[in-house]
């Protein structure tokens, strides 16, 4: 069986379900009203007390403070990390460059033994002292 639809001024039966009360204070959302003037409806938070406080405020300026002090230890931490790793290259690059001076050298003296050709000398003794020249003016020039 199918419903019949009710007048709208007929009662509700015992069982039925009764409307829902209208929220009444300052909490209760704007209601619209056919035909009201624009501007007319007040929200009822504007002569409440504000939502954010001063010490709100205060404890907000607090967090940021110590965010920009963890923020600031930290770039600090990364430029100390980036200058140990810069010093490290350098110190490896010197062991590098050493170790193929050696291997130069060495491999010279097994080619010739104690009678090398004087090209070679001249060559290895000139590149030797513009190694020696070209540290010594960096050396004077570096500013720690």
């Amino acid at each position: 069986m199918a419903d019949e639809p009710k007048a709208p001024g007929a009662p509700t039966p015992a069982g039925g379900v009764r409307p829902a009360q209208r929220i009444v204070g300052p909490v209760a959302p704007p209601v619209y009203t056919a035909g009201a003037k624009a501007g007319a409806a007040r929200i009822a938070s504007e002569s409440a007390e504000p939502l954010v406080t001063e010490g709100m405020k205060a404890r907000q300026r607090d967090i940021e403070k110590k965010r920009r002090v963890v923020a600031t230890l930290r770039q600090v931490e990364e430029e100390e990390a980036s200058e140990r790793w810069r010093r490290v290259r350098a110190w490896i690059l010197r062991f590098v460059g050493v170790l193929v001076a050696l291997g130069v050298y060495a491999k010279i003296q097994s080619m010739y033994g104690n009678k090398w050709p004087m090209l070679a000398v001249w060559i290895f003794l000139t590149v030797m002292l513009g190694v020696a020249a070209t540290w010594l003016l960096w050396y004077l020039d570096y500013s720690d």
